[in-house]
């Protein structure tokens, strides 16, 4: 029960009162639906108001907590701001569990709470609505209805999406997310368990529940790069953007956030896991109330300005826009793993290996997690590397702030003296005080190396070495000058993930473990690297050397034209210096490697660098 009410507390983003409450104007209202059931509902009527616009929740953690302060800031405050609150418990969920039925369609349930709405003699004509999680993915349900009231979303932390990924990331069961949904009353375990291998259930789930044209409203899409929604929100976010009928009626907010439901971080909280992000405090709400204000009761304020795509620029601690339907960079770069933990430039060499065993698992440290007994957000991952089930690969002290924006990748050469086993890959930031702190990560269960259907499914042999990817979420990050980029490698990463057996047998059994010698080959012949989605744009200039340098073309075939005579360096991406020199217009760095360059130029008291790709 105390886990309950931390998740809840933690989805409606509000501070309670102790032994507060607030009364609803209308409570308990039985609103009938198309099949002869009804769902039980509260309503929050300002003193001020006898006709207004509502916003609709509609929740399966029960309505009643709500009485403890609206969400957005209200609190206590119901007469202080200018919407009625409709607050409606789920068909089958609490004050509607008598509804429960074999064939729930929560879109039409949406729609029909819409229709009693309008008939009420209080409501004016919109209905917006709001929520986290499952309560921001009633909202697609509710919005490929069309209701014609129905006039904005905020779905927060959400996307609409039933997805084999979801569940098997990677191809791997996330054991803990299941069992909390199952514990909170979903009962998916059934259905998901029944499908372990990607099948034509799961592509017909995936495309029916994949339908960005039915977006016909304005939404306000929430998110954060802690969530495990996230990867998914991004491509949704994107899709709505070119295939809705709206398409410049979508925007997308994204905060250095956590999902919430455990602890004391969740969207708009100033602390996530072990750091703190002041600057990103609120403002979900914030440009939530803007949203409402301007769709809802046509107020005269920022919002045909603001920018389609507002993001936390995580690392830097700095907000940015944009106005593309993607932040995604699609310029790749390498990083090659080497021994003496490196990452480097150009292709390491030997190989480096870690036992894996089951009956010891390595334990889950923070991340994108939804699971009571597990922390959620960037933790100091530093204790994992004693043991010998983690390696570890990093770069030297970067000389220069680097971007990140888009779906890391790594690229590994894996052999086993056992017939399975799992790739687990965390992206860490190293600061220059010793945390290693977690950015994102990733996972990859290697009997699905070549894809996850059961007629895909191919064991190793002992010997023999295997190209295995491993895609880790969608994120944005930069490590600042001083920090080091680094990657930790392993076999487990438990409670979050299942703990493979290695044994070869059927998945999700009982069985004996295998003890495995993973062994990481990162040499010419096997180039283990990761790919990084660069930003090849100017990264880092002093203020007082705003600087007149222009240089052309970039990309470049090798030959460079400087607009000026400069003396210039060329940095890898690991901060190494490759070649210096000094150029009246041309430079010619052909006899570099295909690549992504800094380049550093200088010419008196001028100082600038930015970005170079080499084709």
């Amino acid at each position: 029960m105390k886990h309950f009410f931390l998740l809840v507390l933690a989805l409606l983003s509000i501070n309670p009162q102790a032994n507060s409450q607030i009364t609803p104007t209308y409570n308990d209202i039985l609103i009938p639906m198309r099949d002869g059931k009804f769902l039980s509902a509260d309503v929050y009527i300002p003193n001020n108001i006898t006709e207004g616009e509502v916003i609709l929740v509609q929740t399966p953690y029960n309505k009643n907590v709500f009485s403890l302060g609206l969400p957005l800031g209200i609190g206590m405050n119901v007469n202080n701001q200018p919407f009625i609150w409709v607050v409606v418990d789920w068909r089958g969920f609490y004050g509607s569990a008598a509804a429960v039925t074999s064939n729930m369609d929560r879109g039409e349930d949406g729609y029909d709470v819409c229709e009693w709405i309008v008939d009420q003699s209080w409501h004016k004509d919109r209905i917006g609505t709001w929520g986290p999680s499952a309560l921001g993915k009633i909202q697609y349900d509710l919005a490929f209805e069309h209701h014609p009231n129905h006039t904005c979303a905020v779905p927060i932390v959400a996307h609409p999406q039933f997805s084999y990924d979801d569940y098997f990331y990677g191809g791997i069961l996330e054991e803990a997310r299941l069992e909390q949904l199952d514990a909170l009353g979903y009962g998916l375990s059934p259905v998901v368990m029944a499908n372990v291998y990607y099948s034509n259930t799961w592509a017909f789930a995936e495309n029916a529940s994949w339908t960005p044209e039915e977006i016909s409203i304005p939404t306000l899409q929430i998110g954060g790069w802690y969530d495990h929604n996230i990867d998914k929100m991004m491509d949704w976010y994107s899709a709505c953007r070119t295939e809705s009928t709206l398409p410049n009626e979508q925007y997308l907010l994204v905060g250095p956030w956590v999902h919430g439901g455990n602890g004391i971080a969740n969207v708009g909280s100033t602390t996530q896991g072990e750091l703190s992000y002041p600057t990103a405090a609120q403002v979900n709400n914030d440009m939530a109330w803007e949203f409402f204000n301007y769709y809802l009761l046509d107020s005269v304020n920022n919002w045909p300005t603001t920018p389609k795509i507002t993001y936390f620029e995580t690392g830097k601690d700095l907000w940015n826009t944009s106005n593309s339907s993607s932040i995604e960079e699609t310029i790749y770069d390498h990083l090659y793993l080497n021994t003496n933990n490196e990452l480097i430039s150009v292709n390491g060499n030997g190989s480096t290996t870690f036992v894996c065993d089951p009956n010891n698992p390595a334990p889950t440290i923070g991340g994108a997690n939804l699971h009571p007994d597990l922390e959620q957000g960037p933790y100091d991952q530093i204790s994992l590397e004693s043991r010998n089930d983690i390696l570890t690969f990093a770069t030297g002290d970067l000389p220069y702030d680097f971007t990140i924006s888009g779906r890391v990748k790594c690229d590994l050469y894996v052999e086993s003296n056992q017939p399975d086993g799992d790739i687990m890959v965390h992206l860490v930031d190293v600061y220059p005080d010793g945390r290693n702190m977690l950015i994102t990560d990733g996972a990859r269960r290697l009997r699905f190396r070549n894809g996850y259907t059961q007629a895909l499914e191919a064991f190793m042999t002992p010997g023999t070495v295997y190209n295995v990817e491993v895609e880790l979420p969608f994120t944005n990050y930069t490590w600042k000058a001083g920090h080091q980029l680094k990657v930790y490698i392993g076999g487990n990463s438990s409670i979050r993930w299942n703990v493979n057996l290695q044994n070869g047998g059927a998945m999700y059994t009982s069985g004996t473990a295998n003890v495995a010698n993973v062994t990481i080959h990162h040499s010419a012949a096997y180039p283990s690297k990761i790919e990084l989605p660069v930003d090849v744009q100017v990264i880092s200039v002093e203020e007082q050397y705003l600087t007149p340098f222009h240089l052309y073309p970039n990309p470049t075939n090798g030959l460079i034209t400087f607009n000026t005579s400069v003396d210039y360096t060329i940095y890898s991406i690991s901060g190494k210096e490759l070649m210096s020199g000094k150029a009246q217009t041309v430079a010619d760095l052909t006899k570099l490697p295909a690549a992504v360059y800094l380049i550093e130029m200088r010419s008196g008291d001028w100082v600038g660098r930015t970005r170079i790709v080499k084709e």
